[in-house]
């Protein structure tokens, strides 16, 4: 059954139950993050910056593919930790085993909608910009539409759009919101470490990766049942209930 919409997008209830979903699931959701974010990022930081100067011929080749690499990791990132969310909204505790069997099944159609809104985004900020910052926030939730939904890449991007519609400047000063947080975050741990400038890049930069993928997809995820909940009037039974 679905209802009017009762209520406006409230920016402090998405962010309540985006920490809460944080706090109570914080081993698990990090260890994923760190595995599917942390890591790859260092080794591509290592790499990078030639310290490996012997394997530097063989592994220009590999990462000249990186952006297809990055999709891979993000898709299953995105998979797992929207699987967490989803699951713990529901009062139960998903496994990291429950959250990767999720983002295997459902890789290959993120990946697709990875490639479909950086493409849609680009093309709009080709256009001044503005378009392309609607159409991201347009498609922002088409992730957790595919996990949570099983629709198909298009009807996942058509769908984000449907739901985010008249919405979509709230969630943008949550996005804004986000941003500045992890700027100020960033900026304290770079001054603050008082460590070289190479161990720092190395180190430091991947593990605020590792942060910024775990609150970037738990906040889409909650941005995600907020949307269903207010236009539609879902519960979290429901939502959960494709995990069955």
């Amino acid at each position: 059954m679905t209802y009017a919409p009762i209520e406006r997008f409230e920016i402090a209830r998405v962010l309540i139950r985006m920490t809460g979903v944080l706090s109570r699931n914080f081993g698990v959701l990090a260890v994923l993050a760190l595995v599917l974010s942390g890591l790859p990022n260092l080794v591509v930081a290592i790499a990078e910056r030639g310290l490996f100067s012997n394997l530097n011929a063989g592994l220009t080749g590999l990462f000249s593919l990186g952006w297809l690499f990055s999709l891979l990791i993000n898709a299953l990132l995105q998979g797992a930790l929207i699987h967490g969310t989803i699951s713990d909204l529901n009062g139960r505790r998903a496994g990291i085993g429950d959250c990767l069997n999720t983002a295997v099944r459902h890789v290959l159609p993120l990946i697709g909608i990875g490639i479909a809104t950086t493409v849609a985004s680009v093309l709009g900020v080709l256009l001044f910009i503005v378009p392309g910052v609607i159409l991201a926030l347009a498609l922002c939730v088409s992730a957790p539409v595919r996990v949570v939904e099983g629709l198909g890449v298009f009807s996942s991007l058509g769908r984000s759009g449907d739901l985010t519609r008249n919405h979509r400047g709230a969630i943008l000063l949550l996005f804004v919101l986000f941003g500045i947080s992890f700027f100020i975050i960033q900026r304290l741990l770079f001054q603050l470490s008082g460590i070289a400038t190479m161990i720092r890049w190395l180190f430091v930069a991947p593990l605020l990766q590792t942060v910024g993928a775990l609150i970037g997809a738990a906040g889409v995820a909650s941005i995600y049942f907020e949307l269903r909940t207010i236009k539609e009037g879902i519960g979290i039974e429901a939502l959960a209930a494709a995990f069955d």
